[in-house]
């Protein structure tokens, strides 16, 4: 709970007008101490800042505070400006609220004791939901803020008549009908004290104002609490024709160099917003300061930057003060999962996996497509970290949510497969085949557990298709499939598990035909397919996987001997059909060799798929 407040009162030649202004906010004090019934004492101070005034100013001011112990004096040896006087008054100050007053304008009784009740509500205490304000009229009531807040800013009365346009502009503008924790006043370090072009423009309220707005919630209450006075001369005066016209017919009859000041001066508001912007991502923020913050929007700025630590460290706290606000769930759901991501982008999925978990927890009000892409990108994460049976479970979700989401079906396709390697005990190194099982699931299906089917395949290496196909396909007790290798090839071929009693790619083959159970099935040819293929039954196979070589003379023979051997109806898998050889092989890629065997015999076959892989089917004899 707050317990101190000070009054800063700026003040330049205003001998005449001093006094009756501080005692206008000697009142209002008195007023508060009367009416405040807080369980907290609280302290009350004035600091007056005399501008090194030429006239009898700061001699009314001594006068003024000689018997007032809670009233402190400052003299400026040289004038510096309305701001930084203010910032001088709030530096020697001790108040944890800061109210402003000029040295011409006055306080209402009622001002610092609505601000500061206001100001100092906890809503998340007790269920008082508004205050009484006596005044001379009568009794007001006054509704309290359902949030903290920073910043109060009350009406101001003027006695001139005023277009409600300009009224509103001085009212969001002024500093005496403001009412300011003193945490957020240092957060912007204050108002500006730059000599140019404040001195000539008179505008740091302006720009004060706007750092505020920016960073803290501003609760404006339509009572007016403050005058603001005209004195002939004072910049009331000096605006009063401007103030008193609408604005469609207000004329801007501002000199040329004073407008070069004021582009100057939006510079330099710019550049102090983008410095605080980045202050505050580094700094350290409590529970208490950040219920302060416009931290909705501000980290909504920062998701949008994609400086995503900066959006959580604001948005987490925010959903904890306001557990029921989806908008800012969802924001926070966006920074998780985008944070993550980037983690998971990185090759750290161990590490985000935790933010998709956090963002899928917030239960965010997301479109169902939206959220199965977070649950996805958890499945991603849990597959990279090999928790194969988790991922699975998970895309099944991923399905629920949207069962139109492709890479949720091919990734279900392949997690389901990873799930059946580990539960058969298959010890396969490098994974090139289950990029393509969506396409074997759905084309292959026709010829599963077909009595007396056969395949054919060139190329097994360590057996992941053969694998797959006697799993899957060849079920029939009386399926078979010969697979023809060499069984030999380059280091990326020969790759070893460490610790692994397989010392090569033959003996790895045989222990995963081994573990289907079904090792009988297997006739294995060890040599070139250009040879074994010669070997084999003309017209006897349903199936033949052309994977071997990439070179396109090996492919194009393999495929002419493999024709004759397939029976009408049977299909032919041409794998790597989009491969790329790296620049210095100099043999022509798969693509040459499919391609001319597409063209050659594309009236007696039909293409049913064609990407990475090519699938065929034998139409004619």
């Amino acid at each position: 709970m707050l317990s101190s407040f000070s009054v800063i009162v700026p003040v330049l030649n205003k001998e005449k007008e001093i006094i009756r202004t501080l005692e206008s906010v000697e009142d209002s004090i008195q007023y508060f101490f009367q009416h405040y019934d807080g369980e907290h004492p609280v302290t009350a101070e004035i600091v007056v800042v005399n501008e090194a005034s030429s006239d009898r100013t700061l001699e009314r001011i001594l006068e003024f505070a000689q018997d007032k112990p809670y009233c402190k004096v400052v003299n400026h040896g040289r004038r510096v400006g309305a701001g930084a006087a203010r910032n001088t008054g709030v530096k020697i100050s001790q108040g944890e609220v800061l109210f402003f007053c000029d040295g011409d304008d006055l306080y209402f009784k009622r001002h610092i004791y609505l601000c500061f009740q206001l100001l100092n509500h906890n809503p998340t205490v007790g269920t008082k939901t508004s205050l009484t304000l006596p005044t001379d009229q009568g009794s007001q009531v006054i509704d309290l803020p359902n949030q903290p807040v920073g910043v109060i800013r009350t009406g101001v009365f003027m006695k001139e008549a005023i277009h409600p346009f300009w009224k509103g502009a001085i009212e969001n503008t002024l500093p005496q009908n403001l009412c300011i924790r003193r945490e957020c006043h240092e957060f912007i370090e204050g108002f500006p004290e730059a000599a140019i072009p404040y001195h000539q423009t008179g505008c740091e309220d302006i720009s004060y104002v706007l750092w505020l707005a920016k960073f803290f919630k501003v609760l404006k209450v339509n009572l007016e609490t403050v005058e603001y006075v005209r004195y002939p001369g004072n910049n009331f005066d000096k605006q009063l024709k401007k103030f008193q016209t609408s604005p469609e017919q207000y004329q801007d009859d501002t000199p040329a160099d004073i407008q070069e000041l004021h582009k100057i001066r939006h510079k330099i508001e710019q550049d102090k917003l983008a410095y605080l912007v980045e202050k505050l991502g580094h700094i350290e923020k409590t529970r208490n300061f950040v219920s302060l913050l416009n931290w909705q929007q501000l980290g909504g700025e920062f998701l949008a930057q994609n400086k995503l630590q900066e959006a959580i460290a604001l948005l987490e706290p925010g959903v904890e003060l306001e557990p029921t606000n989806s908008a800012a769930k969802t924001l926070l759901a966006a920074a998780y999962n985008n944070l993550g991501s980037t983690l998971q982008g990185q090759g750290k999925p161990d590490a985000a996996m935790p933010y998709f978990q956090q963002a899928i927890a917030l239960n965010p009000t997301l479109a169902h497509s939206d959220l199965a892409r977070i649950h996805l990108n958890l499945v991603a994460a849990l597959r990279d970290q090999k928790q194969y049976s988790q991922a699975y479970a998970e895309v099944q979700k991923v399905l629920q949510l949207d069962p139109t989401l492709v890479e949720a079906q091919t990734e279900a396709v392949k997690l389901k497969y990873y799930v059946e390697v580990i539960h058969k005990g298959y010890q396969f190194s490098q994974d090139w085949f289950s990029i393509n099982l969506p396409i074997w699931e759905h084309y292959l299906q026709r010829l599963a557990n077909q009595p007396e089917l056969m395949a054919v395949e060139i190329g097994s290496w360590e057996g992941r298709s053969t694998c797959w196909l006697l799993d899957h396909i060849l079920t029939h007790p009386t399926a078979q499939i010969t697979c023809i290798d060499t069984f030999t090839g380059g280091a990326e071929h020969q790759a070893l598990w460490q610790g692994s009693f397989l010392q090569t790619i033959e003996q790895r083959f045989d222990f995963n035909v081994a573990q289907t159970g079904t090792p009988e099935k297997v006739k294995k040819i060890v040599g070139k397919s250009q040879i074994a293929l010669r070997s084999l039954p003309l017209n006897s196979y349903h199936l033949a996987y052309i994977d071997g070589s990439h070179i396109a003379s090996d492919v194009l023979e393999d495929a002419l001997l493999t024709w004759g051997l397939i029976k009408v109806g049977g299909i032919i898998i041409f794998d790597d059909y989009q491969y790329v050889f790296p620049p210095e092989v100099t043999e022509a890629p798969p693509k040459t060799a499919i391609d001319a065997f597409l063209t050659t015999f594309s009236k007696k076959i039909v293409v049913i798929h064609q990407g990475y892989q090519v699938l065929v089917e034998k139409i004619v004899p």
